[in-house]
């Protein structure tokens, strides 16, 4: 596995997580038991990927944030 990403906050990190696994990437969140008990800690929680999938998961990650890949509402 292959830390891609390191979010200070819990839920912005399992949104992500979620998106990447919805996307056919095998994310996974970790230091999310620690983030239970300190729900926001300096250090964050780290995203990880296997390795193979690593850029397939930041291009996803970039995309998104670019607004490259929002819902229209007319496909709803």
């Amino acid at each position: 596995m292959k830390v891609i990403k390191r979010i200070r906050d819990q839920q912005e990190a399992k949104i992500i997580v979620s998106f990447l696994n919805a996307n056919g990437i095998a994310a996974e969140l970790l230091d999310g038991a620690m983030n239970s008990v300190l729900p926001v800690l300096p250090r964050g929680v780290r995203i990880a990927v296997p390795e193979e999938q690593e850029q397939s998961a930041l291009a996803l990650i970039e995309k998104a944030q670019s607004g490259e890949l929002t819902i229209d509402e007319e496909d709803e």
